[in-house]
C-alpha cells in the first residue's frame, strides 16, 4: 500500500470526527477518510476543538496554505488547552505543482508552541503519535506531509497480523485539561510554555522563538492578582449574563466582552478559543456560543453560515452594542443585514422577560440577537478574588 492509503486507514482508526478542505496534495486524503466538507479551514478547526471538549478527537486535512487560514484558533488554543486530541493534517508543496505559494507548514510549531509531527519510515503512525501529543500537551499537534510521503509504499498492517484497521482503536486514550480558570491571560500563556522544553525535547518542535519568558512580576493567577474584570457597572447586559448563570449553562465565548462570563462573579463561560471562534466551537460542544456584534463580522460569519447550512443544534448569542467594547468604543457596523439568513431573534437587553423567552426558544439552530447600547465611559469593573 502507498502512504495516502496508511494514512486513510489510520485516520479512520483513531479519529473519531474529520473535517476537510480538498486541495493538493491532501483532496485524496479527504476524498479517502470521507472528512466533513467545511467552509473554511478556520471553521473545521472550530468544529474539531468543540469535538475535543466532549473528549472525542479530531482530525483536520487542509494544504499547506490552509494553516494560515485557521492560525488563530491553532495559537489560542495552545493556551486555552483542550481535552481530546485535536490534529491538523498539512499537506506541504514544496515544488509548487498545484499552488501560488511554497509554505514549510512545520513553521507554525514555534509561532503556536505546538508539536510537529513528520510522516517517517514505513509503519510508523504517526497519526497515533501526533493524538497522543495533543493530548499529552493539551494543544493542537501539526503533522506535516509532502507529495512523496503519499506515493511511497509503506508496511500494511494487514499482512502484520494487525486488527481489521478500518475499526476504531479500542486502546485507552489519555486526555488533555484545560486552562486553570483561575489564570490570568499572561498565566495561562506561562503554564503552556511550560511544555516546551518537553516536546522539544522529543523532537517535535523546531527551532525558533520562544516566549512568553516568565518574569518576577508577572501575576499568573487572578487571585494573585488580587481581581478579574467584570462588566461594566451599568452595563446593559448584566441581565443576560444574569439568566445564563441561574441557569448553569455552559457557553463558549468569543474575544470581546463575552470573555468575561468565565470570570468572577459569573463563571459559566466553559472556553475561548479566539475572535469569532464561539460559533462552530459551541456547534460541537455545549450548543451555546456568545458574541458580540464585531466578532461575528469579523470572523464568525463563516461559522454561522455553516451551521445554519449543516442545521447543528447552536444556540447563537449576539450582543449587538454597535462597538468595539473591549477596545475603546470605536463604531461597528450594523450586523443585522449580514444575518438575515439566519432571522434572528432581536430582543433588548434591558427586556428579562422577552430575553428569558427568546433564549428558550427549542428550534435549533436559532440566533438571538441582544441589543443593548455601551456606557459613554466604559469602564470595566473588577471583581476581588
Amino acid at each position: 500500500m502507498n502512504g495516502e492509503e496508511r494514512l486513510i486507514l489510520d485516520l479512520k482508526q483513531n479519529a473519531d470526527r474529520m473535517y476537510g478542505i480538498p486541495g493538493y496534495p491532501v483532496s485524496g486524503l479527504v476524498a479517502g477518510t470521507g472528512a466533513q466538507s467545511v467552509i473554511n479551514e478556520k471553521v473545521a478547526l472550530e468544529y474539531a476543538l468543540g469535538d475535543s471538549l466532549h473528549g472525542r478527537r479530531a482530525a483536520v486535512i487542509v494544504k499547506h496554505v490552509g494553516v494560515n487560514t485557521l492560525a488563530d484558533p491553532l495559537v489560542n488554543a495552545t493556551s486555552q488547552g483542550l481535552i481530546g486530541g485535536v490534529i491538523i493534517i498539512a499537506g506541504d508543496d514544496p515544488l509548487v505543482t498545484s499552488s501560488t505559494v511554497i509554505e514549510y507548514s512545520a513553521s507554525f510549531g514555534p509561532v503556536a508552541g505546538v508539536p510537529v509531527i513528520t510522516c517517517r519510515t514505513n509503519g510508523s503512525d504517526a497519526v497515533k503519535e501526533a493524538f497522543l501529543a495533543s493530548e499529552q500537551f493539551s494543544r493542537v499537534a501539526l503533522l506535516t506531509i509532502q507529495p512523496h510521503d503519499l506515493t511511497r509504499e509503506v508496511s500494511d498492517p494487514h499482512r502484520s497480523g494487525s486488527p481489521d484497521t478500518g475499526n476504531k482503536s479500542e486502546e485507552k486514550r489519555s486526555a488533555g485539561r484545560l486552562a486553570d480558570p483561575d489564570g490570568t491571560m499572561y498565566g495561562r500563556a506561562v503554564a503552556a510554555s511550560e511544555y516546551y522544553d518537553a516536546i522539544s525535547s522529543r523532537g517535535m518542535i523546531p527551532e525558533g522563538c520562544r516566549y512568553p519568558v516568565p518574569e518576577p512580576g508577572g501575576r499568573r493567577s487572578k487571585k494573585e492578582r488580587g481581581y478579574s474584570l467584570t462588566l461594566c457597572a451599568d452595563c446593559p447586559y448584566q441581565p443576560l449574563f444574569c439568566i445564563l448563570q441561574e441557569r448553569g449553562e455552559r457557553v463558549i465565548c468569543d474575544t470581546g466582552c463575552s470573555i468575561l462570563a468565565m470570570n468572577e462573579p459569573y463563571r459559566f463561560g466553559y472556553a475561548s478559543y479566539g475572535m469569532g471562534s464561539a460559533v462552530a466551537v459551541a456547534a460541537t460542544s455545549t450548543g451555546i456560543a456568545l458574541i458580540g456584534d464585531y466578532g461575528m463580522l469579523h470572523s464568525g460569519l463563516s461559522a454561522l453560515i455553516d451551521v445554519y447550512e449543516k442545521k447543528l443544534p447552536l444556540l447563537c448569542i449576539i450582543m449587538q452594542n454597535n462597538c468595539m467594547g473591549m477596545t475603546g468604543g470605536q463604531p461597528v457596523v450594523n450586523l443585522l443585514p449580514y444575518i438575515g439568513f439566519a432571522e434572528p431573534v432581536v430582543v433588548s437587553a434591558g427586556d428579562a422577560t422577552a430575553l428569558k423567552k427568546a433564549l428558550s426558544n427549542q428550534k435549533r439552530p436559532c440566533t438571538v440577537v441582544v441589543s443593548g447600547q455601551c456606557p459613554q465611559e466604559i469602564h470595566h469593573e473588577t471583581f476581588t478574588c
